[in-house]
Parts: structure tokens; C-alpha cells; sequence
């Protein structure tokens, strides 16, 4: 289900720890999905009951990895998203910023907030006592990309 409503979305995260269940949070573009994406959502899985999927803006994307970037629009990529087994919630986040997106995590309070480990200080900025830090991909599979994806079609194209 795709949800654009930060209310609708505590109250979704509420009742599920009112039932004891356990709530996972990953932010992300989620551009052209590979396998990279479906191996994660299968670990997020074995962490959690309710898996939520924060699709990252476009204008956060485009600041991050250039003006080409996204390729698809959020709504779209939310789609997709929404047809990978294991995940429970798609929520469109319209954060312009980390702090900002950290202001909406800590009004949301998961259980897990998985992260990938880009350095210290950026992963220690995530740390808060009421939510739990996992960090993916596991870097024992293959590193997969949707860069490297888009480059090798315009390599071969």
C-alpha cells in the first residue's frame, strides 16, 4: 500500500508495536530495481514484521546524484516498489533534506532503521535509544547498482 500521509503512517506504526510487531524503516531511491533491492527487503524480512519503504523525492535524488536523476518519478518508483513481496508500506517522503528526514523518522519512532554504511559520522547522525541501526547491503553479496546499471546501458546503447 502507498501512503503519502506522515499521520496515516504513525498510526499504521502504532498499532503494529501495539500488537508487538516489529517496524522497519528503508529510505531510498529505488530507481531501476535489480537484485540488490529484492535480496535486501528478503533480509529486512527475517528482522522485522511490517517493512516500510521511504521513497526518496526526486529533488533530494537530484541533488544527491545529479540533474539526470531519478530516471522514473517518485510515484512510479513507489509502484513498483509496492509489487516486491515482503513490503508492507510505501510511503512517499518529501524530504528535501537528512536532517529533515531524520525529523519525520523520529516522529514515526520504528524499530529498525536500516541504513547503509557510507562512514562513521554520517551513521552516527541515525543513532537515536528508541530505534535499532542495521546496516545493508551485507557486503557478502555481489554490490549491485543502479548506476552501474544505467551506465552500462548507455555503454551499450
Amino acid at each position: 500500500m502507498i501512503i503519502s500521509s506522515k499521520q496515516r503512517l504513525k498510526k499504521i506504526i502504532e498499532q503494529a508495536k501495539r500488537q508487538n510487531k516489529k517496524v522497519l524503516i528503508k529510505k531510498g531511491v529505488f530507481d531501476i530495481i535489480h537484485p540488490g533491492h529484492i535480496y535486501a527487503v528478503k533480509q529486512f524480512k527475517k528482522l522485522a514484521d511490517i517493512i516500510i519503504i521511504f521513497i526518496q523525492s526526486g529533488s533530494l535524488t537530484r541533488r544527491k546524484k545529479g540533474k539526470k536523476r531519478p530516471i522514473n518519478s517518485a510515484w512510479q518508483r513507489a509502484e513498483v516498489v509496492e509489487g516486491i513481496k515482503d513490503v508492507d508500506y510505501v510511503f512517499l517522503d518529501k524530504s528535501k533534506s537528512r536532517e529533515e528526514t531524520l525529523c519525520l523518522l523520529e516522529y514515526l519512532k520504528p524499530d529498525i532503521i536500516a541504513i547503509i554504511k557510507v562512514s562513521k559520522g554520517k551513521t552516527e547522525k541515525y543513532t537515536r535509544p528508541y530505534w535499532e541501526l542495521k546496516e545493508f547491503p551485507d557486503k557478502k553479496k555481489e554490490t549491485f547498482s543502479t548506476t552501474r546499471i544505467i551506465n552500462k546501458i548507455i555503454k551499450r546503447y
